[in-house]
């Protein structure tokens, strides 16, 4: 019985040492793809990578890497209180859901994607037709990125339901959701920080629908490229990842001899 209870420590011992060094391992590939594509406007592969990296080694992994990603990028990008809390919230939340969605063992629900697609086509929609208190110079901006997104979003929900159409295997359409979820979680970003920043810097209302309305336009290609870099790199990344959350060291059994 001690010896089992022994071999069960020294087991979650090792498997908190994998998950510590697949942390450090994913913190340090984050910070490297975040800086190299920085020089790049509006590419970003972070969310593709973290999204996998979540969905297969869990929340307590995720949660330990979202923490020393938030912390660890002040060293490249500078020190600001806004971007660190920022980030600190929105990763760790991250981190959570899709970690969840990973230990559930389940397939996303089929409608997740479609709702949510039909939400961000509603509300870039919406943008685009209503009449913006914003300067005249950036209103055909606007106008023309709400266009644009709503069109983005359209056209993802028609490859969804070509997807469903076609019956094609659960690891693409699974790929499809997560995507949709990336593109959702990649505009609750945005307007996390239209809320934080203003708060933190004491704009007045108008300074920060100035801010809110400027963020938009960035919000759309971040978006797009978040939604297309997840559906086409999360099977590469479910084949290699899910490779290496079950493969164990082959000196496992020989430790436990030597030890004992």
């Amino acid at each position: 019985m001690k010896e089992s209870r022994g071999k069960a420590a020294r087991v979650r011992v090792l498997l908190s040492a994998r998950e510590i060094a697949a942390a450090a391992v994913m913190c340090a590939l984050l910070l490297t793809v975040q800086y190299v594509l920085s020089f790049v406007p509006g590419v970003e592969l972070v969310t593709a990578l973290f999204l996998a990296f979540c969905v297969f080694f869990g929340r307590r992994c995720g949660v330990l890497t979202a923490t020393a990603f938030s912390l660890l990028r002040c060293f490249l990008f500078g020190f600001y209180p806004n971007v660190i809390v920022l980030y600190l919230i929105y990763f760790n939340a991250f981190a959570l859901f899709f970690g969840w969605l990973g230990e559930r063992r389940r397939p996303v629900a089929v409608l997740v994607c479609p709702i949510l697609l039909f939400i961000l086509a509603a509300g870039a929609l919406a943008l685009a037709l209503c009449d913006l208190p914003v300067s005249k110079l950036y209103v055909g901006r606007v106008k023309g990125a709400a266009w644009a997104m709503f069109a983005v979003m359209c056209a993802l929900g028609v490859l969804y339901g070509a997807l469903l159409l076609a019956r094609k295997g659960e690891r693409t359409r699974e790929a499809a959701a997560l995507a949709a979820l990336a593109a959702f979680f990649t505009v609750c970003f945005t307007l996390l920080d239209d809320v934080l920043t203003p708060l933190f810097y004491g704009y007045t209302w108008d300074a920060a629908l100035a801010y809110f309305f400027t963020g938009f336009l960035a919000m759309l290609p971040q978006t797009v490229c978040a939604a297309v870099s997840v559906a086409l790199l999360f099977p590469v990344l479910a084949r290699i990842l899910g490779g290496v959350r079950k493969t164990t060291p082959a000196n496992v059994g020989r430790m436990h001899q030597d030890m004992v």
